[in-house]
């Protein structure tokens, strides 16, 4: 996921400080393999680097001061400016002492032979993770506007996009010269626009197609990219309002066709049917289109997805009632994806993003699936679903299992399913659990299944919102437990 650089009492996106660490000042962008080097070197003893960076590039600088200690002294903090710059760079880990190869700073350093595919390694980071596309985009901007392109006018742009560019910033120019050492930029600020969207992995067109949609209607194409992690098949208007009711989006039901539906549509971002058999309901069907399922939303700032199996993608769009009917397969094979597309269903149909199958139905013949899946609401939750596919009940060795995986995954919720029924003692160890832990267990069991199979995702949210009215008597308790002052 990107990061925003910003001070604690500015909030405004900014570009990284380089400070001394310039292939200007460092005498060409191949130093970068040298430094990483030092540093490995040196074993990160932060002193010792510094000294060793001094000694290559800063003993002619400080010759004005005349006490050779003084000397010495600023020669030293230029080293360790570097050294900052570096870690705003990416390339260190944010200890200090001793200094230590971030994964980038590593991947750099194994290119070493290489060194144009190394920089183009480092480009691509800052394009993706330090504003280096908004840079580029900005000079590319100015110089269509303008005809030509300065260091001033770039940083007036940054300022007029929300970003904080200090007085006197050298941030832009700095950041450039990272650039132009892979040929993304040169050094008049042209930008080649191929080689960006390569490195990038973003057209400018598309980040221009994003930055057009309202925000209601980014956190609808959002909704629709996590049900598709678990769920292609078209999705009822009422559905989708009530997922992006869930994720607290505010929006205005009356306006929704006027103000979310058509715009997407017209830009190519979903497929909207209201056909005259009352298919969907009254406000129809939405279908996220190819260009909204392989926007880089990750990029864009919207919600990371997980990394689903390829045989598993290809069967997303299969009707829930189909899903549950495979899970009576007499073919293993057949009967495990059918467990894990349940599991990806039922965690799409209440807008969670599945983010990964700890352990595939595939490979218990069809016997057991478990998926962790999150969810971006009003707040972050990390679920964890077990699905069994059993004849005997469910017993309580499988509940103080998952519940021992969720303290161990720090996951807020339990779901364990099963085709058949719980035992007693699980029921009541799960209403314990949750009276006397933050965790909640939500049990649900083939009458709730042929409940989902029949009314839908509405009928799945009702019985979880039960869960959440017994969890909130129950756990209510937990205040008295806190003691007074």
């Amino acid at each position: 996921m990107r990061e925003w650089i910003s001070m604690a009492s500015d909030s405004r996106p900014k570009l990284p400080a380089a400070n001394e660490f310039t292939p200007g000042q460092l005498g060409g962008a191949e130093a970068v393999f040298d430094l990483l080097q030092i540093i490995v070197d040196q074993k990160g003893d932060r002193a010792a680097i510094a000294e060793q960076i001094r000694q290559k590039w800063f003993l002619a600088s400080a010759q004005e001061r005349k006490d050779p200690a003084e000397r010495e002294e600023q020669q030293i903090k230029r080293a360790l400016n570097v050294v900052t710059g570096m870690r705003q760079y990416g390339l260190l880990e944010a200890s200090t002492d001793p200094l230590v190869l971030s994964s980038l700073g590593k991947e750099i350093l194994g290119h070493k032979g290489k060194q144009q595919e190394a920089l183009r390694i480092f480009a691509s980071f800052l394009l993706r993770e330090r504003n280096g596309l908004e840079l580029a985009e900005v000079a590319r901007s100015v110089g269509a506007r303008d005809g030509i392109v300065t260091k001033k006018s770039v940083d007036a742009e940054l300022r007029s996009r929300g970003f904080r560019v200090p007085t006197n910033s050298s941030y832009s120019g700095k950041l450039r010269q990272w650039l132009e050492a892979a040929a993304v930029v040169d050094g008049s600020w042209n930008v080649d626009e191929e080689l960006l969207e390569d490195l990038s992995g973003v057209a400018p067109s598309e980040l221009d197609a994003w930055r057009a949609l309202t925000d209601e209607q980014k956190a609808t194409l959002e909704v629709l990219r996590v049900r598709a992690e678990g769920d292609l098949t078209p999705i009822p208007s009422s559905q989708l309002l009530d997922l992006l009711d869930q994720r607290g989006v505010e929006f205005d039901r009356g306006q929704v066709r006027k103000k979310i539906y058509d715009p997407l549509k017209e830009a190519g971002w979903i497929e909207h049917e209201v056909g005259s058999s009352g298919r969907g309901g009254k406000g129809g069907l939405i279908t996220p289109t190819q260009k909204t399922l392989e926007l880089d939303a990750e990029f864009l700032g919207a919600l990371q997805l997980g990394d689903l199996p390829a045989d598993l993608q290809k069967q997303l769009d299969t009707p829930t009632e189909k899903i549950i009917k495979g899970l009576g397969s007499k073919a293993t094979g057949k009967k495990g994806i059918a467990l894990e597309l349940l599991a990806l269903r039922l965690a799409s149909d209440i807008g969670l993003l599945p983010v990964e199958l700890r352990q595939r139905g595939v490979q218990t013949g069809g016997a057991e699936v478990d998926l962790v899946a999150e969810g971006a609401h009003l707040h972050f939750s990390r679920w964890l679903f077990q699905c069994k596919n059993q004849v005997s009940n469910v017993g309580l060795s499988v509940l103080a299992k998952e519940v021992g995986m969720a303290t161990l995954l720090k996951a807020q919720v339990v779901v364990i399913v099963t085709t058949n029924k719980f035992a007693g003692s699980v029921r009541e160890f799960a209403k314990q659990a949750a009276e006397s832990s933050a965790i909640q267990i939500i049990l649900l069991d083939g009458g709730s299944l042929d409940a989902y199979r029949a009314k839908g995702p509405k009928a799945l949210r009702d019985e979880l919102h039960g869960y959440a009215r017994q969890a909130l008597t129950l756990k209510r308790n937990q205040l008295h437990e806190v003691p007074t002052e």
